[in-house]
């Protein structure tokens, strides 16, 4: 599905209608969920115990956990700079960076958050479009991630590609030839780079936990760590007349960013490895169907919202068993009575 696109995407903005089909599709990852959960009610949604709380009591753990994940889904300087090359008027991403895309971003995350805590409650597990129970709005939201993990793949891959492609044969690399030879090569990296993609989706059988991962190691050195060391480089290097001014409290916000990505990268991921390795028995091997959450069967899904059932069938089918354990019991009394009673010659 993916690769016809790939093969021919060699800009991020080839195929502009993908990036409002890109931010559709994530409303209705969002929306759509919640709209189920608005129509349901929070009596009806919110498990047994589970409860709503404005302050709960935080932990490290936690805390690294959700710094990683919000700062993996926040951070974009890694595609920044390609961005910029493909604007008309690099001198309008600050406004389009501020002022749209932080922002829409930001909402997002909020209305997920605080709208999924709302109904769903401290007892959450998985991600929002996972509480849904086996019906056509859980396969909507999910035909919905799916597109939009497609389109976020195609744009990301499109720099990665490019730089390999760079890297190997420059000669090819420009997006504007459209020569035979060119195209070949750039779909001898496209195609590998998604054989690989998804054999490692394939081999790591943690998406959430994986995100964590990413978020507390590779981000905050990418997004955070190297771009103010550069700054810093570029200041110390540069003409006093070229040097940007730079007041007290931009070196004290910089300097509180470098603290926060050090100890993101350092604590966050010894946090991120601990809690892997603590479910390692739980998340089965590479390539193993995990059908956890994607099957409507007790044997897959006994704990997914709208299984109550299962726990129905599992009481009706343990009563059975008792009644025939009970059965047999009762049955070989009987014999064994008759037994004895014919070798003592009783009655």
């Amino acid at each position: 599905v993916l690769l016809p696109f790939a093969g021919t995407a060699r800009e991020m903005g080839s195929y502009q209608s993908l990036v409002w089909v890109n931010i559709i599709t994530l409303c209705g990852t969002v929306l759509i969920p919640l709209g189920y959960f608005i129509t349901q009610g929070v009596d009806e949604i919110r498990k047994e115990g589970s409860e709503m709380v404005l302050a709960a009591p935080m932990t490290w753990a936690g805390v690294l956990s959700g710094l990683s994940t919000f700062t993996f889904g926040m951070t974009s300087q890694f595609m920044l700079t390609e961005i910029i090359s493909e604007m008309k008027d690099p001198r309008e991403l600050p406004k389009a960076y501020v002022k749209i895309s932080a922002p829409f971003q930001l909402v997002a995350f909020m209305v997920a958050g605080i709208g999924g805590y709302y109904y769903l409650g401290d007892k959450v597990d998985g991600m929002i479009n996972e509480n849904l129970p086996f019906n056509a709005t859980l396969q909507v939201a999910a035909a919905c991630l799916v597109i939009h993990m497609l389109i976020s793949y195609l744009i990301k891959g499109v720099v990665f590609c490019r730089a390999i492609l760079t890297k190997a044969k420059e000669k090819y690399a420009n997006p504007d030839d459209q020569r035979k030879r060119s195209m070949a090569a750039w779909n001898a990296v496209v195609i590998p780079t998604l054989a690989c993609a998804w054999l490692f989706a394939n081999l790591v059988p943690f998406f959430g936990d994986a995100v964590d991962l990413l978020g507390a190691s590779f981000t905050p050195l990418s997004c955070w760590v190297m771009p103010i060391v550069m700054f810093v480089r570029y200041y110390v290097d540069a003409d006093e007349e070229e040097r940007p001014k730079v007041g007290i409290l931009e070196w004290i916000l910089m300097a509180a960013e470098m603290a926060l990505g050090l100890v993101l990268m350092v604590l966050g991921t010894k946090s991120s490895i601990e809690t892997i390795v603590s479910k390692w028995q739980v998340y089965g091997y590479p390539f193993e169907c995990h059908c956890q959450g994607l099957w409507s069967t007790c044997a897959c899904s006994a704990d997914h919202y709208g299984m109550d059932w299962c726990e129905i069938m599992a009481l009706a089918n343990a009563t059975l068993a008792n009644a025939s354990d009970m059965s047999a019991t009762l049955a070989n009394s009987s014999l064994g009575s008759a037994i004895a009673g014919s070798l003592t010659g009783s009655p």
